[in-house]
């Protein structure tokens, strides 16, 4: 009985010591990339890629700071299936494009999404912090 006591303390402790993941603060289309025109690098104030997007892939790169759940991309208003989101990097310093080491800290994540066989269109991407202040934000790229 005694072990199993010192047990409960310790879990009790480890997660008095765990720091909470950090609230949702950035989402943004950083990125489409198509078959016709390669990537194309957006800033935060893009609306609308420069280059007409098109060919048989279409992809879209999205970064998030904070922890996220509830997340929805939609292409022309049809919502995506999650397996459209083909890979999750979790990335831990300032460069979204560089995974975390073993021990670090995950600061974001950067999705990639499929959208291939679409030409353009708006893509939508919006996501729920998971904790305080559970804020919503989102994201829109009008696709050439």
């Amino acid at each position: 009985m005694l072990a199993l006591s010192a047990l409960g303390l310790l879990a009790v402790s480890c997660f008095a010591f765990a720091q909470s993941a950090p609230p949702l603060s950035y989402v943004q289309i950083r990125h489409v990339g198509s078959s016709n025109q390669g990537w194309e690098n957006l800033s935060d104030s893009q609306f609308s890629t420069t280059l007409d997007h098109g060919g048989a892939q279409l992809r879209v790169v999205t970064v998030e700071v904070g922890y996220g759940t509830s997340r929805v991309a939609r292409i022309n208003g049809v919502n995506l299936p999650s397996s459209a989101n083909y890979q999750t990097l979790n990335f831990c310093g300032s460069n979204y494009l560089v995974a975390c080491s073993p021990g670090q800290t995950i600061v974001g994540f950067t999705r990639y999404w499929n959208l291939d066989g679409y030409q353009g269109g708006t893509f939508t991407y919006q996501t729920t912090s998971i904790n305080s202040p559970w804020n919503t934000m989102s994201d829109a790229m009008n696709i050439l």
